[in-house]
């Protein structure tokens, strides 16, 4: 099997079982945890800070011991956040698989891509990335059949418990049929770990401000964080409180949404794959001008169909983001410390997660939800200064 089939096959399983989870923990949080609304926000925000403490030291542990490692131990680690929290239905328990769960995901990001990139070289990375968030987009929304089937045969709970089962499975089998030859550590024999580490973090860091695009796509991962956290808590309740929709027919409709929100993600993407042939940040930059529109007018519709049109419109755009950004990124960073370069990013867009989301929520919480959602929307207009800057660079 090819080096991208393996990459599509792992993170597009990953997706699948992930998925199967994110669809129906929010019922389990509710019904079966019977979680109140501070214990919900202490649970994401809980994560974010986990993902912004995490992601430096595990992006220097696959810098130093290997990018399949870590990728191994991360999904190892999000299957036992989620037998944790499937097993045991009381906050502390759903607290602590969040903190695990943040840090599971940070052994992943950076070092899966930094594992292909090794693996491939920059020739064709561009349509492994687009065709990976193709291939995880389908792995989703399949993952959304598989949890309805399998909370109808057995429970909510039980099917939590069982895709933690399953990514602890996919981690066994990631370790045994992935392949890792081109990895080259960064430890010298002459010095030892911690010491290896620091020079790692100080090159990085040396290496983003001395590449003009770097920084600005930096900036770009910051100002994204802090708008996006607040869309992904809000938007949910915006469609149920401002249209009245009931728990039961809220399931059905949102199953819809995130069924249709795929097809139009891998119908996107490959669009982007087939017509965007280098012109990276001039794409970026008018994807997000529709975006900012398409979130503003969401904010303030008063018709269900057309803030139902709107959402799948949102969820198109935001879905092009990360592969073009990952692109961009990649082309512009040295294989040695790749992974902990990409860790800093992770943990600039943590940051504006952890930073943004509560204060949207705040502004929520004292006006509106329409105003909150608005805010997001506003909070992205820095980002267009900083593509035009790196579109004319």
């Amino acid at each position: 099997m090819k080096i991208q089939q393996l990459y599509y096959a792992v993170s597009s399983s990953r997706s699948l079982i992930i998925q199967m989870v994110f669809t129906l923990n929010a019922i389990y949080y509710v019904t079966t945890a019977e979680l109140n609304a501070l214990q919900l926000v202490l649970i994401g925000t809980i994560l974010e800070v986990s993902i912004l403490l995490f992601e430096l030291p595990t992006g220097l542990v696959a810098d130093l011991y290997g990018r399949k490692r870590s990728m191994v131990i991360g999904i190892g680690l999000i299957g036992l956040a989620h037998l944790l929290e499937g097993g045991i239905p009381e906050f502390w328990a759903i607290a602590v698989a969040s903190a695990l769960w943040g840090i599971g995901w940070t052994f992943i990001s950076g070092a899966e891509q930094a594992w292909i990139t090794d693996e491939m070289g920059n020739d064709g990375l561009e349509q492994v990335f687009l065709r990976g968030a193709q291939y995880s987009s389908l792995g989703r929304f399949v993952g959304i059949g598989f949890a309805v089937l399998l909370a109808e045969v057995t429970s909510v709970q039980m099917t939590i418990v069982l895709a933690g089962g399953m990514l602890v499975t996919l981690a066994v089998i990631a370790w045994r049929v992935l392949p890792e030859t081109r990895f080259e550590p960064i430890t010298r024999v002459d010095t030892s770990n911690l010491v290896q580490a620091k020079r790692t973090v100080r090159d990085g860091y040396t290496h983003i401000r001395g590449n003009s695009i770097l920084v600005g796509l930096a900036a770009i991962t910051l100002v994204w964080g802090l708008a996006s956290e607040g869309f992904d808590r809000l938007w949910g309740a915006h469609l149920i409180e401002t249209f009245a929709l009931s728990e039961q027919a809220a399931v059905y409709w949102f199953g819809l949404f995130y069924a249709v929100a795929f097809l139009l993600n891998m119908l996107v993407l490959k669009g982007v794959e087939l017509y965007v042939k280098g012109r990276y940040a001039t794409t970026l930059f008018w994807f997000n001008v529709l975006l900012i529109i398409a979130m503003l007018a969401f904010a303030s519709v008063g018709q269900f169909w057309l803030a139902v049109l709107l959402y799948w419109t949102i969820a198109a755009l935001r879905n092009v983001h990360y592969p073009l950004m990952s692109v961009m990124t990649n082309e512009r960073l040295p294989s040695k410390g790749r992974a902990t370069i990409l860790s800093m990013f992770g943990q600039v867009d943590a940051f504006g997660q952890v930073a943004g989301g509560p204060l949207i929520g705040l502004l929520a919480l004292y006006t509106s939800i329409q105003g909150g959602l608005g805010a997001a929307a506003l909070l992205l207009l820095p980002m267009l200064v900083f593509l035009r800057k790196i579109k004319h660079h």
